[in-house]
């Protein structure tokens, strides 16, 4: 039987592009679009959470999911793949953590997976990159590098960042002094432009 799914994330364009991801298995999963992006509309089998957009206190909110009775299971979807992030995760309510670098089949069948009532838990490997690439203007930034910009765009501090990427803040400025010199800017307010204005 074909499971139902909804993509719960803040940004459309990602609940778009996870959407797409999952097309080509319409024969397996039903995607059941959610109410602005952000709640789930009708009763779904697993509401696949989107962990990003959400900023501090994600873990409360996929704990309301998990106790939502139109959400048979949630499963938080996330770059961040540390144990320490798996591990909130499963305490705070989810019953599967999937990492966005699977590929279609394997992100669909660990949807399957946790609908049927097992807690799955699908990392992928510190070399693996991303299913489908990050925004990065053309200027080869890293998928951490890209994510520390689209932090920046938030408005979130360093600290912030190490506390929702589980890095150190050594780590974290590392990273924000690399994707600075690689898309030529020097400010955050730079930063925050050249990302606008290139996704």
């Amino acid at each position: 039987m074909k499971g139902r799914v909804s993509v719960v994330n803040d940004y459309s364009l990602v609940v778009a592009g996870v959407e797409a991801l999952l097309g080509p298995y319409a024969d397996r999963v039903q995607v059941v679009p959610t109410h602005h992006a952000t709640d789930v509309a009708t009763p779904v089998d697993v509401a696949l959470f989107d962990t990003f957009g959400s900023g501090p206190g994600w873990q409360q909110r996929c704990a309301e999911m998990a106790r939502d009775p139109q959400i048979g299971a949630v499963a938080v979807y996330s770059f961040i793949t540390d144990p320490r992030a798996v591990d909130e995760a499963l305490a705070a309510g989810a019953r599967g953590f999937l990492a966005k670098s699977l590929i279609g089949d394997e992100l669909v069948s660990g949807i399957e997976r946790i609908a049927a009532g097992e807690r799955v838990t699908v990392i992928d490997r510190e070399d693996s990159g991303p299913a489908a690439p990050w925004p990065t203007g053309g200027v080869g930034l890293t998928p951490r590098e890209a994510e520390m910009l689209a932090l920046i765009t938030q408005g979130r501090s360093n600290e912030e960042i190490t506390v929702a990427c589980y890095l150190s803040i050594n780590t974290v400025k590392s990273y924000i002094r690399d994707a600075y010199r690689k898309i030529g800017v020097t400010t955050r307010p730079q930063a925050v432009a050249w990302a606008l204005r290139n996704g």
